[in-house]
This record gives C-alpha cells, sequence and structure tokens, in this order.
C-alpha cells in the first residue's frame, strides 16, 4: 500500500534521535518520495527537491502540501508526450483534488489543520490519509498512465 511507503517518510526522523529535526520530510515530500518507491517512478534524488517547498503550504499554511505533492505523482504519471491537451490529466487532476477537499474539508493547509487536528497533533495521520486518497484516485485511473 501507498501507506506504507509513506509512514516510512513521516517516520524516517524518528531513526536520528537528538538530531531528528534534521531528518524531517514534510507532507509534500512525504507523499511525493513516498509514491516514487511504491509506483517506481524513477525520479531522482535532484528532482525530488522540487516538491520540498510544497511542504507546509509552500510554508506559508496556504495550498496543502499533501495535495500538491498528490499533484505532482498525478503529473509524472499520467502525463502525455508533447503536444497535448491533457484532457485526461486535467481530469485526473481534477477528481484528486475533489477527493482531497471532501475528506479533508478543505485544501488550505492551515484550515486543514484547524478543521482535522486535535491540539499538539502533527499532520502524520492525515498525510497517511491523503497517501489513501491518492492510491484511490490511481487505482481509479490505472489504465491511462502513460509513464514509461
Amino acid at each position: 500500500m501507498l501507506r506504507d511507503k509513506v509512514k516510512k517518510y513521516i517516520e524516517h526522523e524518528l531513526i536520528h534521535g537528538d538530531e531528528r529535526e534534521f531528518y524531517h520530510y514534510n507532507c509534500a515530500e512525504s507523499i511525493l518520495n513516498g509514491a516514487n518507491e511504491y509506483y517506481d517512478l524513477n525520479i531522482d534524488k535532484r528532482a525530488l527537491k522540487m516538491i520540498t517547498p510544497f511542504g507546509g503550504g509552500m510554508y506559508s499554511e496556504s495550498t496543502c502540501g499533501m495535495l500538491t505533492g498528490g499533484i505532482a505523482v498525478i503529473g509524472i504519471m499520467f502525463a502525455e508526450e508533447m503536444p497535448t491537451k491533457h484532457l485526461k490529466l486535467k481530469e485526473i487532476t481534477r477528481y484528486w483534488i475533489e477527493e482531497f477537499e471532501a475528506a479533508l474539508k478543505n485544501i488550505n493547509c492551515r484550515l486543514i489543520k484547524d478543521i482535522n487536528l486535535k491540539r499538539d497533533e502533527g499532520c502524520a495521520n492525515l498525510i497517511l490519509k491523503a497517501a489513501d486518497i491518492l492510491e484511490g484516485v490511481v487505482e481509479k485511473y490505472k489504465g491511462d498512465i502513460t509513464m514509461k
């Protein structure tokens, strides 16, 4: 399951003891890195860094990093070679956003936390929930995967 790979990134910092703050993967990184492993996307380490500033709602508690991480996964899995209108990609992305928002009640990081988190609780359970939703989206559209 995708959630198992994502969980590995959420818990990665725990193995580093006192230096764990240096080994934290944010929400967007956890989703993309977990999907990279689970779906064998072959995204190299340098390219994976591109998602880093999307964590924490782009470091401003704006559009949720779990959502943008999922959009990156959808892009690499379903985007067609150019030229194209990406009609299927648009459909899949919209579906992901709708499913995400229905489950988490918003797409804004700050509001998602206000609505869904208990006091002093981190986002780990929300990230795993997002992984489950994303896996469902990929499963629904797996016949349309374009990556080689």
